[in-house]
């Protein structure tokens, strides 16, 4: 099987002119917010978000030109969609809020391990999945005792959401197109997919019962080749890890005094 040949690696982003930093008095003042919320995230796990609304637009385009863009995205479907991109340094987060019209409302900087409306519109709608269950077709392979799996360990999560991921392995199974189109019924499709961009390519899709995430992983040339189900809060691929928050802390101070 063909891998990848090529992964992302963390480059230092290119500074604007000192002209244009000087002009740009807010961006410099943001840059030493993050720095402070990073250190409060490394030193007790707590989140902050900051909002840019009011931010000028010379100032928001420098600190994007500043932060960059890093390998997670996320998509947040809804009446006021949300657009999520992880800058070069993970664990910083830019988010857009849009209207129905596509204009951007809202503009907002998250320090976290995923943004904290990821986790609480993942699971926004829910399916009655036991009445599903019973009304499956017949004739079907392993699609009634995956979905029987899924149900039993969901409501395991909803008493313990904090609990250790439980992860189906379909590559694993045989499983028929009517198994899978039984099993993307059944579940349905909830509203946020995370795409996370580096050895290869992994999509991450919440369904409409409790915990439960489609995680595909493809190659370089977008063939599938690990196809999942996870029931957790959130997919561990889709998070910052405690190390890699600390590392941005670092790569953040580095910038900021090549700024000065």
């Amino acid at each position: 099987m063909k891998m990848p040949s090529e992964m992302n690696t963390y480059d230092m982003p290119s500074f604007p002119e000192e002209s244009e930093l000087e002009r740009c008095p807010q961006a410099m003042s943001i840059l030493a917010d993050i720095q402070l919320m990073l250190g409060q995230i490394n030193e007790n796990g707590q989140s902050s978000i900051m909002t840019l609304t009011e931010l000028p637009e010379a100032d928001l385009n420098l600190l994007n030109q500043i932060l960059g863009e890093g390998e997670v995205s996320v998509l947040i479907d809804g009446d006021k969609p949300v657009r999520i991109q992880e800058t070069v340094m993970a664990g910083i987060w830019r988010l857009r809020t849009f209207d129905e019209q596509g204009n951007v409302t809202a503009e907002a900087i998250e320090v976290a391990e995923i943004p904290e409306c990821v986790k609480d519109q993942a699971f926004a709608t829910k399916v009655d999945l036991p009445a599903r269950i019973a009304s499956l077709p017949e004739g079907l392979l392993n699609a009634p005792s995956v979905l029987i799996e899924i149900a039993d360990t969901s409501v395991d999560y909803q008493r313990d959401p904090g609990m250790a991921s439980h992860v189906i392995n379909l590559s694993l199974l045989p499983f028929s197109p009517e198994d899978h189109y039984s099993l993307t019924e059944t579940t349905g499709t909830g509203s946020v997919t995370i795409l996370s961009r580096g050895y290869g390519n992994c999509r991450i899709t919440s369904t409409q019962v409790d915990g439960l995430w489609r995680v595909q992983y493809y190659n370089s040339t977008d063939q599938l080749i690990l196809d999942t189900l996870e029931i957790v809060a959130i997919p561990a691929v889709a998070c910052a890890a405690p190390e890699d928050l600390a590392d941005s802390a670092v790569r953040l101070s580095e910038i900021r005094d090549a700024l000065v």
